[in-house]
């Protein structure tokens, strides 16, 4: 009875011709985890069931019903099922279940303890109806089967479709990756013969399920993100392609990367010198985002190996063939074996592409924080260097010098182009996380040039000094600057990121002071932002003792200038930052909650007197006396 059909663009009419013959078995539709089965059924081979006339009756068509077995354990709640999804046919066409039907079902329906009338649409067992529903009307889609419950036996289940089938003359069509359910011990050839009578492979045609998926999602409401996924239909087809059609990892891509793309479009349209080189960004962006989303929800990477994926290094990539890899890669053979996950990593998603790591991105996918769009435009400018709505000679010049684009100069422009880097290395025009970089470029392919180490270094240190006045403080510095184990000269390479790493620490401290005299100047102006500010979790205020860099007297000028609402707003606060279990980096604001609170209870002529700004200090310095006692002694 058996018999094997590999999809193809005929695969809707299989299904159709099955409903169209006298048969006693299913047909089971096989295929990988996600990769679009369901979708299939729901958007294509649904609405073409409903269009088929019966074999009996051609004034009659079939009705399809899904019913998802994801974590059922019993046949009752199969049964269950089935009503539920027939009640509302049942309902608006005033029908009523045959007999066949009701004694098939009827443990699931009795399962319904408070369903209400349900038993007006139960006819009477021993006779049967024209204006009753039959299961000869009926497309039976059992999704999910390889996903019940343990505790299902899979023998009562094939027993429950055989019955049907045979007995009911239902067309049952089965969704499952059978590939599971031979794992299954009570699944066996026999079981499997006596049920299945066609067998599909379910193979996607990939760029067809995503437009479908996109332009159902995003064509109307998000018509600017929609023409985007447009635009980069080959590339995310093709990343979907190589980690075998899994579009369930695809939908989780989207949507993810929707929350990326609204605020830094944004900002693209509002901010003209942010948007040069638009596409390029967008293009950085796009490739991280899907890489990690993916990677991520096959359960291959989490916030553990992120040291890993930072130190892949853009230097190192090699030209490879992306087809012959998807062949390969395709293939649970020695080939893929023989990769470590790095280098699959890299030849899956970057063949021939510039990598670029963004911390708030990897971040935000793999569950460790909110997306911060400011965090994600910082980092675009940390790569992509804009000045004046232009990009600068000195990028230019290190772009031709980028791989892969050096690779097609002659061995006199690769000289004159590096040359040229190295004059405005002396200019200090680059910025601090890019000499790494540039180091690198200087002296890869075994030293090319032949330039003298000693002096190459001392050089290095000299233009990066003369650029100081144009840096500023990078926090995330060491994602940018990464070396990786097996790069060319990587302790010299090293000695140039450390240099690099004292001066932007010695950036931190006057960038420290000016934002200390800015968050006060917050904490004067706008009360209500800076305590947003300073509560904001993702934010370092949260954690760290600025209190204490505050001038007492000053703080104490901008308290009495609060109004009582904001004391009091003002009290909460302090309770909530010294709480019992205080954090270790905040006992050094202990003596200024003790001076602050002196300061407050400071028995003036005014603080005698009885009003509602008193009472409000008042509550203010007990706040801040409860706060004081837990303090470590």
């Amino acid at each position: 009875m058996k018999k094997y059909i590999k999809m193809s663009t005929h695969q809707i009419d299989i299904v159709l011709q099955y409903l169209k013959i006298e048969t006693n078995y299913a047909v089971i539709i096989n295929g990988q985890y996600g990769v679009g089965k369901t979708h299939f059924y729901k958007n294509e081979l649904a609405p073409e069931i409903k269009k088929t006339t019966l074999i009996k009756d051609e004034s009659k068509k079939f009705t399809p019903i899904h019913i998802s077995l994801f974590g059922f354990k019993s046949l009752e709640e199969i049964q269950t099922a089935i009503f539920i999804e027939l009640f509302p046919i049942l309902k608006s066409k005033g029908l009523k279940l045959a007999a066949g039907i009701g004694k098939s079902i009827i443990r699931g329906i009795a399962q319904l303890n408070q369903a209400g009338d349900i038993d007006k649409y139960i006819g009477d067992i021993n006779q049967d109806a024209d204006d009753w529903l039959k299961y000869d009307e009926l497309v039976i889609c059992f999704d999910d089967l390889d996903r019940k419950s343990d505790s299902l036996d899979l023998r009562d289940v094939f027993g429950f479709i055989n019955s049907l089938v045979e007995n009911q003359g239902a067309k049952i069509l089965i969704i499952a990756n059978e590939e599971q359910l031979i794992k299954d011990t009570n699944y066996s050839s026999n079981l499997r013969e006596k049920v299945i009578g066609v067998s599909i492979q379910y193979n996607p045609n990939p760029k067809k399920i995503y437009n479908q998926i996109i332009d159902s999602r995003y064509s109307s409401a998000f018509s600017i993100y929609h023409k985007f996924l447009i635009n980069s239909e080959d590339e995310i087809v093709r990343t979907i392609e190589v980690n075998n059609n899994n579009f369930r990892n695809l939908v989780f891509f989207i949507e993810h990367f929707k929350q990326i793309f609204g605020p830094i479009e944004s900002i693209f349209q509002a901010d003209d010198n942010f948007s040069v080189l638009k596409n390029e960004k967008q293009k950085a962006i796009l490739d991280f985002t899907l890489a990690i989303s993916i990677e991520y929800k096959l359960g291959l990477l989490n916030s553990t190996n992120l040291e890993d994926i930072i130190d892949i290094d853009k230097g190192r990539f090699e030209f490879v063939d992306s087809n012959s890899f998807l062949d390969k890669i395709k293939k649970k053979g020695v080939e893929s074996e023989e990769l470590d996950y790095i280098e699959i990593f890299k030849k899956k998603y970057y063949t021939n592409k510039n990598y670029y790591f963004f911390k708030s991105i990897f971040d935000y996918i793999t569950g460790t924080r909110a997306f911060k769009i400011d965090e994600l435009k910082e980092e675009l400018e940390a790569y992509f260097i804009i000045k004046d709505g232009l990009v600068p000679d000195q990028e230019k010049i290190l772009n031709d010098l980028g791989y892969f684009n050096c690779l097609n100069l002659s061995d006199k422009e690769y000289r004159e182009k590096t040359f040229k880097m190295l004059s405005f290395l002396d200019e200090g025009k680059y910025q601090l996380q890019q000499y790494g970089t540039i180091f690198h470029f200087a002296t890869r392919f075994n030293n090319i040039l032949n330039l003298n180490f000693i002096k190459l270094k001392k050089r290095f240190k000299k233009g990066i000094l003369k650029g100081r006045p144009n840096y500023k403080y990078l926090s995330n510095i060491d994602f940018y600057m990464s070396v990786s184990e097996d790069l060319e000269f990587k302790d010299d390479v090293i000695e140039i990121v450390r240099f690099c790493l004292e001066i932007n620490n010695s950036l931190r401290e006057t960038t420290n002071d000016n934002e200390l005299e800015n968050l006060f100047k917050l904490f004067q102006n706008d009360y209500s932002a800076f305590i947003e500010k300073v509560q904001d979790l993702n934010k370092e205020y949260r954690f760290s003792p600025f209190w204490m860099e505050f001038n007492l007297n000053k703080t104490i000028r901008t308290i009495n200038k609060l109004d009582n609402e904001q004391i009091w707003k003002l009290g909460h606060y302090f309770i909530n930052r010294y709480r019992k279990n205080i954090f270790e980096k905040l006992f050094p604001e202990k003596a200024f909650v003790i001076k602050l609170r002196e300061q407050l209870d400071n028995p003036t002529r005014i603080r005698k007197r009885k009003n509602l700004h008193n009472a409000s200090l008042d509550y203010l310095s007990k706040c801040l006396l409860e706060g004081e006692l837990n303090f470590p002694v």
